[in-house]
């Protein structure tokens, strides 16, 4: 926990104290991170077990044109429906993706990304009544389509997300919002 507060201290006075204009037409190179959350759609099974998902993403862009071609890392916490003793249900979301954000009218953005997603998902061992955890890993290829709004170091944008897992063969989709903070 000190830890956390410390990393958000420290960020929050590099935005502070920090000149730097993110993403102006003279800029070569931005990096920033964001809040993300998310409403799942699509597979009913899913959506039955799963709510929601929030969590954290790292953004590195380098100027190409007239946009930014991006990298963008993340981790996000799914989250159930509900958490009973019998059946606990959780999961992570690892999203790894490339893509170009393309801004227009000095502030508004689109981007495309696409890339790789891994998901693991944990439940209790109901069905041989052991306390024992279980632990599936899902993985496949993702894409999001993105619009927002640069607001000098801030960014908001809202964001169709949708992964195809193989593993476990369906593929999850999600409506979400990114607050974004670019350096």
């Amino acid at each position: 926990m000190k830890k956390t507060v410390l990393l958000l201290t420290l960020m929050l006075s590099a935005l502070y104290f920090s000149d730097l204009y993110a993403q102006k037409s003279g800029k070569s190179f931005s990096f920033g991170f964001g809040l993300e959350g998310g409403q799942f759609l699509g597979d009913a099974n899913f959506k039955e077990a799963f709510s929601t998902e929030a969590g954290l993403s790292l953004r590195f862009s380098v100027k190409a044109g007239p946009g930014y071609v991006t990298l963008s890392p993340g981790a996000r916490l799914v989250i159930p429906k509900s958490l009973s003793e019998d059946d606990i249900k959780v999961g992570s979301h690892i999203p790894v993706r490339l893509g170009y954000k393309y801004i227009f009218a000095e502030k508004f953005f689109v981007m495309a990304e696409a890339g790789y997603s891994r998901y693991t998902f944990y439940s209790a061992d109901i069905e041989h009544e052991s306390d024992e955890i279980i632990k599936e890993n899902g993985s496949g290829f993702s894409y999001a389509p993105s619009v927002g709004v640069n607001l000098g170091k801030f960014e908001a944008g809202i964001r169709y997300e949708a992964a195809s897992l193989k593993d476990f063969d369906t593929k999850i989709s999600s409506l979400g919002l990114r607050l974004g903070f670019n350096f």
